[in-house]
């Protein structure tokens, strides 16, 4: 910790000493941009994929249609001859919003598709979003902003850094959203509107409108939970799980719900199928991980705790880390992660559990 607040202090001076054109700090001037919107775009693709990593993981996690990533790309390059390299993700999240970023890209959630009528309206709802990554830093960068960019260019994040400067990125662009009147066509100043003759929506994403009930039940089984009825609760997710039988985010959310009800036979089924479906999300794989390790599965349970880690750390993920590693006998890989987790954390339980078995461990040698 001591190293990332001296790194808070020196990336300001840096920035300023090489504004102002006296020298910049060894080995960073070269990557200080006078402002964000001079960076070249090498950079800004750069940053663009370190945001898009993890904000999608914020966002929860990549959607798992692969032909709904198809037909986005195929009508980028039917509308966008210009951007054909255009990367678009889509979050598996219900509420409708855009988040353009840097580098040519940008995230579109589940949500938001699911309420699109008109193949032309996806069409410029694809325009709107590249218009918008193209001008992304403009107007908007913080000063803070400005200097964590630079620090994603300048430095490589550490893959257990629940700080790392990717991640601090990350959350300012989750902060910053298109939606609600900035999707609404009457205000996009500028966006061409896209005519389209064919009338055909594609199948990837017609389906979306049609699982709109089923997510709304989960919405409610998540009501129902947060009020501390887990019952009315899982009768409500399978009533959800019913009406769909491969949607990850209500198989999951079911599965992560009989494992805080201690169901560990049941989670274990939708978490497994979850991980399926849907194998690059963090918390899934966390709550996977988490079962493993009660069921004593420590293979298992490290596999799946380590792929959570790798796509974002956190101090859960990491805790349950470092005490998979101490129970298989990897006493020094599960202190060196309890001290990431204390030190992140130490006003937290973890991390106050943390620092005691980092002193304990300390105490028995």
């Amino acid at each position: 910790m001591l190293v990332r607040d001296y790194k808070n202090i020196l990336y300001p001076i840096c920035l300023f000493v090489a504004l102002v054109g006296l020298g910049g700090c060894t080995g960073l001037s070269q990557y200080v941009p006078v402002s964000p919107l001079q960076l070249t775009p090498a950079q800004e693709a750069r940053v663009g994929a370190t945001v898009e990593g993890k904000l999608i993981q914020m966002l929860g996690g990549p959607y798992h249609d692969k032909a709904l990533a198809d037909d986005l790309d195929r009508l980028v390059r039917r509308h966008i001859q210009s951007s054909s390299s255009f990367k678009f993700s889509v979050a598996d999240r219900s509420a409708p919003a855009l988040y353009p970023l840097p580098g040519g890209r940008a995230i579109v959630t589940r949500g938001l598709l699911s309420r699109v009528r008109s193949r032309a309206e996806l069409g410029s709802l694809l325009v709107h979003a590249v218009q918008l990554s193209n001008k992304v830093y403009e107007g908007r960068a913080t000063r803070s902003m400005t200097v964590t960019t630079d620090e994603v260019l300048s430095t490589s994040d550490s893959i257990y850094d629940p700080d790392s400067a990717g991640i601090r990125l990350a959350r300012m662009f989750e902060q910053m959203p298109c939606e609600q009147d900035c999707l609404m066509p009457d205000h996009r100043a500028g966006v061409v509107t896209v005519k389209d003759s064919s009338t055909d929506m594609p199948d990837s994403v017609r389906r979306l409108s049609g699982l709109l009930a089923s997510y709304e039940l989960l919405a409610n089984a998540q009501k129902i939970e947060r009020a501390d009825d887990q019952e009315q609760a899982i009768a409500t997710y399978l009533q959800a799980v019913a009406t769909t039988s491969d949607e990850p985010r209500i198989l999951g959310s079911l599965g992560l719900s009989y494992l805080r009800d201690g169901q560990l036979q049941p989670a274990r089924r939708y978490l497994e199928k979850t991980v399926k479906l849907q194998p690059n999300y963090y918390r899934t794989q966390m709550g996977l991980g988490y079962l493993y390790l009660q069921q004593g599965k420590l293979r298992q349970a490290n596999q799946a705790l380590a792929i959570s880690v790798r796509l974002l750390p956190t101090t859960e993920n990491l805790f349950l880390l470092a005490e998979t590693r101490e129970k298989s006998g990897d006493i020094e890989g599960a202190m060196l992660l309890y001290r990431l987790v204390a030190e992140f954390d130490h006003g937290s339980k973890l991390g106050r559990t943390s620092a005691s078995r980092l002193a304990q461990s300390a105490g028995s040698q």
